[in-house]
């Protein structure tokens, strides 16, 4: 069940320094090398930067649909994957602002039936330590490739499954978190999780294509995945409803970085609860992750699902958002990554 994300850390050291926000960049090289990959067919999907909140690089590459055609541009929709854990924490912190929800509270408050339910607490599940049971990585054929479809399997396959270890004992990076999280919002906000998604995100930052979850809707333009042999194939459509918050999101890089700034701007979340989701613990905090970057510190998410990759960071001292979503890979993505941001800092 879910998505395996790939923890990118970019850690490079160098005496360069890179260049302040707002300064006037030359992105053509930029453009070279992503014109080049997309001639030798190395990658597909969008990228964009913000500086501030304002767009100041926007390109797609490849296709969306390649059967059809259909070319793909910055307002094409892709999976994110795990980067939907960023918008899920955000949700809950959210909840903490309001004073419904505390980062103490026991799972026990929702489910009590669950195993060491009067033990976990939301934090433990926010930072992946809670210990509830890692489906993705169990040996088990009766996890491996299980589904559920409503809400009631989903908390019954919770309410079932054995204990992984003692909460707060271990970090173990586990998509079974943030369904659960995604839950306890439906819980509290008494709506679906695709509801308190609209109406806490969506709507106030007018984000016009991020959505919750759904098989892809070419009509909509929404982008196919493919993975190479000996050609681009392209993947199945398996959208999984279990999956919630943990990783079902679609959205662009443009809705990404509109996100990123309002988060890192305090115009959805308060300074505390920002302050939270930013203390780290081994490079983690609540939700994201911190990304050295040549003496800068960039905070966000990865993530991947069904050949989909994704990244989005922001990089607070310099109020730059940068997001990429790919439909389609062969190259390294987190070499990928630097060289993209190399080019944007003019390293």
């Amino acid at each position: 069940m879910g998505s395996k994300v790939r923890l990118i850390v970019l850690i490079c050291v160098t005496l360069f320094s890179c260049s302040a926000a707002g300064q006037r960049r030359d992105l053509s090289i930029l453009d070279k090398i992503l014109t080049d990959l997309e001639k030798r067919k190395q990658v597909m999907g969008s990228i964009a930067f913000s500086e501030n909140g304002v767009t100041t690089y926007a390109r797609a590459f490849g296709f969306s649909k390649m059967k059809t055609g259909a070319k793909a541009d910055t307002l094409t929709k892709y999976r994110i994957g795990s980067v939907s854990k960023l918008l899920t924490a955000t949700m809950t912190l959210q909840l903490v602002s309001e004073a419904k929800l505390n980062l103490d509270d026991k799972l026990s408050r929702f489910f009590p039936k669950w195993p060491n339910a009067d033990k976990i607490t939301m934090k433990h599940l926010l930072r992946h330590e809670s210990g509830i049971f890692n489906f993705g990585k169990s040996p088990n054929k009766k996890y491996q490739n299980i589904d559920p479809k409503s809400k009631e399997e989903i908390i019954a396959v919770f309410e079932n499954a054995p204990v992984a270890f003692s909460p707060g004992k271990n970090v173990d990076y586990n998509n079974a978190n943030y369904v659960v999280l995604s839950l306890i919002i439906e819980e509290i906000d008494k709506r679906d999780f695709a509801e308190s998604l609209q109406a806490r995100i969506i709507k106030p930052l007018s984000l016009k294509n991020t959505h919750a979850g759904g098989f892809i809707d070419e009509a909509d333009n929404e982008a196919s995945s493919y993975f190479w042999k000996n050609g681009w194939i392209e993947n199945e459509d398996h959208y999984s409803p279990s999956l919630l918050g943990a990783g079902a999101l679609v959205s662009t890089p443009g809705d990404l970085n509109v996100f990123l700034k309002a988060l890192f701007t305090h115009e959805i979340l308060p300074k505390e609860q920002l302050r939270e989701m930013m203390n780290l613990k081994g490079g983690m905090g609540l939700g994201l992750y911190v990304f050295p970057f040549y003496g800068k510190s960039a905070y966000g998410h990865s993530g991947n699902i069904d050949s989909f990759e994704a990244f989005s960071a922001y990089f607070p001292e310099e109020n730059i958002a940068f997001s990429i979503l790919l439909n389609a890979n062969r190259k390294d993505f987190n070499k990928v990554l630097v060289r993209c941001l190399r080019e944007y800092f003019g390293l």
